[in-house]
């Protein structure tokens, strides 16, 4: 007999993941997805008869909306959303990230866990005391000498040193050069890219919950919708995704998705 199954119970998206539609390469994966959905819309055209009696009506113009929450935040989503490359740091190609610190004075000392970047002699300008209240205090500027009100940077040594009488907690804000990072930039006049999507789902036999099919939702021309983009910034918020779905504008067969279903 011929596998062709009808009914199924749907399980779960395994994972979802998107390509390059010109090279094919795999672009990202995300293995975390819930809530998914799915729409397609037409443009209906009515065709009516002299009394306007319905004859018939053309749908065209078909394109579908894919959205989801993947579970976990993801860097490769989110550099997606920005239309941004997602540069990975390296020793030959370090990040310049921003770093803050609060640091406890001892011996009129602080000791940064990296090393700052900057004009030399002022790669940090500022550092602010904390006063009792656990708040701003005093504002401290560098200089070439000790003074009160002032201190020096050995950038190589990561020391800030202080006037003799300095004491207390100071925070430290500065740059330093990262060979273990990424960075993301999102620009106001960025296109986000156009995608493959490849929607992989597990289904259950209707009968036997032992006998398990996989499918495949594959999308053509997927592209993010930035048009609103809520990225979740709790442990629980979830990072929501929508794409647009279209066909390919010069496929003449006006493909907008395949689905695939096989026995696992």
């Amino acid at each position: 007999m011929k596998f062709n199954p009808n009914e199924v119970v749907f399980e779960k998206i395994r994972y979802i993941e998107t390509f390059d539609p010109t090279t094919k390469q795999l672009i990202s994966r995300l293995t975390n997805v819930k809530e998914p959905t799915l729409n397609f819309t037409s443009e209906g055209t009515q065709v009516t008869d002299a009394q306007g009696a319905e004859i018939v009506t053309f749908y065209n113009a078909a394109q579908g909306t894919l959205s989801y929450t993947n579970a976990i935040h993801s860097f490769d989503l989110l550099a997606e959303q920005f239309s941004s490359d997602k540069n990975v740091a390296s020793e030959d190609k370090k990040i310049v990230a921003p770093v803050s610190e609060i640091l406890e004075i001892t011996d009129s000392k602080v000791t940064l866990k990296y090393v700052p970047v900057g004009t030399a002699g002022a790669e940090i300008k500022y550092v602010q005391l904390i006063n009792d209240e656990n708040e701003f205090g005093e504002t401290l500027e560098v200089s070439a000498t000790i003074a009160e009100g002032k201190f020096t940077i050995n950038a190589e040594d990561r020391t800030l040193t202080f006037h003799s009488g300095t004491t207390g907690r100071v925070i430290v804000d500065y740059e330093a050069e990262m060979s273990e990072a990424i960075s993301l930039t999102k620009t106001t006049d960025s296109m986000p890219p156009v995608r493959t999507l490849h929607v992989h789902c597990y289904f259950r036999n209707k009968c036997d919950n032992n006998i398990k099919y996989i499918g495949v939702i594959s999308f053509p021309r997927a592209q993010i919708d930035i048009s609103s983009v809520d990225v979740g910034l709790t442990p629980d918020g979830g990072h929501a995704v929508s794409y647009k779905l279209q066909k390919p504008y010069c496929d003449e067969t006006g493909q907008l998705c395949s689905v695939f279903v096989y026995k696992d």
